[in-house]
């Protein structure tokens, strides 16, 4: 039975709509948000992910090549929590300074695999942040690229890795171990300072300098081991480390710098090597719980009138390894405020 002409027209209409509907339906994801985007020409990305679009991206994965300009405008997309880079190539193999700095909401971020150093203040106060993967063959951390980063967790640094620079992790309160590469040669100044839940660092027998403050508040650092290849140890280096329990300092080492173990409240024992000649005022100020000093040197190094600052020295005990050293150590300035026993 043939169709009246006007039901025809109905009909052919119905699945117009239903050609337009099927056909929209078909149409591209836009890139971003589980879709990967794929950059040809660097410096294009915002001609892909249009600023309109910038303010949604919450997850991103791109391959191709990009420059600085890409990376600045990455850093600009505010709900940006995933960020995968791994496939691409980066202008210089450098990450610039302050890439993804302050980022609120940055959360896990896979770099380069070419990448081989990243700029100062990089991730810096990016507190979101819980997961960084380093390429294997990154050389260099700049200085406080992860500062601030309150919940890093998950971080490790490769073997290729030469230079880290001064406050890189300071402040990251959620890192709890630390494996330090063989090849870096300098702990700088301030690299740990403040990362309270740091329970666990071998520091490798490659490092000849741990700088000013360098472990500062590790609140949960409880045993040092310090190699024999280190030939300076800065200022203040394990200052405040309340929950210090051991150390194990060289015999490379001449001298104990001012205020290297203050504030180290739980260190209730520690050993002097017989090459020790001075310990500077305010290196053990504060370790309130020392009740044994072991001096392996006959001869008394020199200290002053606070460099035990705060220890109870009519309970604390030092043991010396001869009559003759005992006698020493017995008259020395501020040696004879101890108690004096042969080892």
């Amino acid at each position: 039975m043939s169709l009246h002409p006007f039901s025809r027209c109905i009909a052919a209409a119905a699945a117009l709509l239903l050609l337009t509907a099927t056909a929209c339906s078909r149409e591209p994801e836009e890139p971003g948000n589980g879709t990967p985007v794929s950059v040809t020409e660097p410096g294009t990305l915002n001609e892909i992910i249009t600023p309109d679009r910038r303010p949604f991206i919450t997850e991103l994965t791109i391959t191709g090549s990009l420059n600085h300009n890409d990376i600045a405008y990455i850093g600009q997309m505010p709900e940006l929590r995933y960020l995968d880079l791994s496939a691409i190539s980066l202008s210089g193999d450098f990450l610039p300074e302050n890439a993804f700095a302050n980022h609120p909401k940055l959360e896990e971020v896979l770099l380069p695999s070419s990448l081989d150093s990243i700029g100062t203040s990089a991730f810096r106060w990016s507190e979101q942040l819980q997961t960084v993967r380093l390429p294997r063959h990154l050389v260099a951390i700049g200085a406080y690229a992860f500062a601030g980063c309150k919940d890093l967790h998950d971080i490790d640094l490769p073997a290729s890795l030469q230079r880290i620079g001064k406050y890189a992790f300071s402040g990251c309160i959620s890192l709890h171990e630390i494996g330090i590469p063989a090849g870096l040669s300098i702990i700088a100044d301030g690299t740990f300072s403040q990362c309270r839940t740091l329970a666990q660092v071998s520091i490798p027998s490659s490092v000849k300098t741990i700088g000013y403050q360098a472990f500062e508040g590790c609140d949960q650092l409880q045993a040092v081991r310090i190699p024999s290849t280190v030939k300076k140890v800065g200022i203040g280096a394990f200052q405040n480390c309340i929950g210090l329990i051991e150390i194990s300092w060289p015999t490379s080492l001449t001298e104990i710098d001012n205020l290297t173990f203050a504030g180290c409240s739980s260190l209730t024992s520690i050993t002097l090597h017989s090459q020790l000649t001075a310990i500077a005022d305010h290196a053990f100020d504060g370790c309130k719980s020392l009740v044994e000093i072991h001096s392996k040197n006959s001869t008394p190094p020199q200290i002053g009138a606070d460099t035990f600052r705060a220890v109870n020295q009519g309970i604390c005990h030092v043991f010396v390894p001869s009559e003759r050293a005992r006698e020493n150590y017995s008259t020395a300035p501020y040696w004879s405020d101890f108690l004096i026993y042969v080892e």
